[in-house]
């Protein structure tokens, strides 16, 4: 892995690692390109004797330590212009102010204000950036001023007004028209910059989004295969201990019927295993060797019920398209296969739940139909239209039973039906519990 990220990283050209260095520390960039050149210029001015004429005569020979001082305030804060917008903003405002105020100004440094006016509005806030242009726009009007002052001092008696004014106005005008082009570009660049800003924070939600509903789905599967868990494992326990307990009791009086048992014993455990292997397969990262079995739907009804007889509880399977001796399950409307899969699965739940809680002498009777719209509806009951009507009912002790009748089973039962745009409804009778399931014949798998 490690000579993989050396090879990476050496077949990058030289330059795109250096912009990639500097995109992450910017000041660097700024140091050199702008508050290193221009710092050193002021520093050559001010040590040259080139401040301006119009300071305070006498003060001269002492003055250049305060022209070199002005002038570094208002270049250095550069290297700052993109980490601390505001604050190089702010400490150029006041170098130039004190350049105006003690007539030390302005230099070529003042090239530095229209910059931080620019940076202010691409990467401050939209509050400093207005500030700043006003104070900007304020200092132009401070430069025409100086400007006048310097022209009353400087110019010959007899000068006119006009041709005192007209510079004047020229230079103020055109310092406020920079610092105000120099804003409007900041500003655009300002906002494309908070646009890309925001679509990369939207893609981060967006991936973070997407994460979310990758594990909802991981949860919703391992919550079906929670119920096929549930539903194998239940069905199958109670036929292997009703077989044994059955065998252990006519294993000594009448051996081919303990061997029939323990028979449906062994053949109910391997069926278990093999659903179990199918579904716990979809978990695992490598596949093979998995034997993906076919899912059983309502051809399947007719095994159910031959193994829920052999252990002992009576079970009539009928069709409204068939007789009692033979329901024809092959002829029953077709069903996508996870719509016959949760048929198989509640009939299959219900008939356990006989078995468990039904008690002695029970009998069940399986019931399958199809229904036309014409038919009456309940209010959980899907819309009208053909619809699949499977009822289980049993003879068994009802609601004389221990418990509230809402077990995981019977609510595993309602999910998989309304998966499907079914519906489940269950009523215990002191004659019994019935199970009715209506599953609309145009669902989609």
């Amino acid at each position: 892995m490690g000579d993989m990220s050396v090879t990476a990283a050496a077949r990058t050209p030289f330059h795109v690692r250096v912009s990639r260095f500097l995109e992450g520390r910017p000041w660097i960039a700024d140091t050199v390109l702008l508050a290193g050149p221009l710092g050193l210029l002021s520093l050559g001015s001010a040590t040259s004797g080139g401040f301006n004429p119009l300071l305070i005569s006498g003060l001269e020979p002492a003055a250049w330590p305060l022209v070199l001082m002005f002038g570094l305030l208002t270049t250095l804060p550069l290297a700052l212009r993109r980490l601390r917008p505001a604050v190089c903003a702010g400490l150029i405002a006041v170098g130039a102010l004190l350049q105006v105020l003690t007539l030390a100004g302005p230099a070529f440094s003042s090239i530095s204000v229209p910059i931080a006016v620019y940076s202010a509005a691409k990467f401050g806030s939209r509050r400093s950036a207005r500030l700043y242009l006003i104070i900007a726009l304020a200092g132009a009007l401070l430069l025409g001023l100086y400007v006048l002052v310097g022209y009353l001092l400087t110019s010959p008696r007899g000068t006119g007004l006009v041709e005192i004014m007209l510079p004047v106005v020229l230079i103020t005008g055109f310092a406020a028209a920079v610092v105000l082009a120099c804003w409007l570009l900041g500003d655009l660049g300002g906002r494309r910059r908070r646009e890309i800003a925001a679509i990369a924070q939207r893609n981060e939600l967006l991936e973070v989004e997407r994460e979310q509903e990758a594990r909802l789905a991981a949860d919703a599967e391992r919550m079906r295969i929670a119920r096929e868990m549930h539903d194998v494992v239940s069905h199958s326990m109670s036929v292997m201990i009703a077989q044994a307990d059955g065998g252990r009791y006519v294993v000594g009086q009448d051996p081919q019927a303990a061997a029939g048992a323990f028979e449906t014993i062994g053949r109910t455990g391997r069926e278990a295993l093999t659903e179990m292997r199918r579904m716990l397969g979809v978990l695992r990262e490598q596949s093979e060797g998995v034997d993906y079995a076919p899912s059983p739907g309502l051809a399947d009804l007719r095994r159910l019920v031959d193994d829920v007889r052999a252990v002992g509880l009576p079970v009539t399977l009928r069709s409204s398209w068939g007789t009692a001796e033979d329901p024809r399950l092959e002829d029953a409307p077709p069903l996508p296969e996870g719509a016959g899969l949760a048929v198989h699965r509640i009939v299959q739940e219900a008939l356990t739940n006989t078995l468990k809680h039904g008690g002695g002498g029970a009998q069940a009777d399986v019931a399958l139909a199809v229904e036309g719209p014409e038919k009456g509806r309940a209010d959980r009951e899907p819309p009208p239209g053909d619809q699949l009507m499977v009822r289980i009912s049993d003879t068994g002790v009802g609601s004389g039973a221990d418990g509230d009748g809402r077990g995981s089973g019977l609510l595993g039962m309602d999910e998989r039906a309304r998966l499907y745009g079914g519906a489940v409804t269950t009523r215990a009778h002191p004659g019994g519990f019935d199970v009715v399931l209506r599953l609309p014949l145009t669902v989609s798998p």
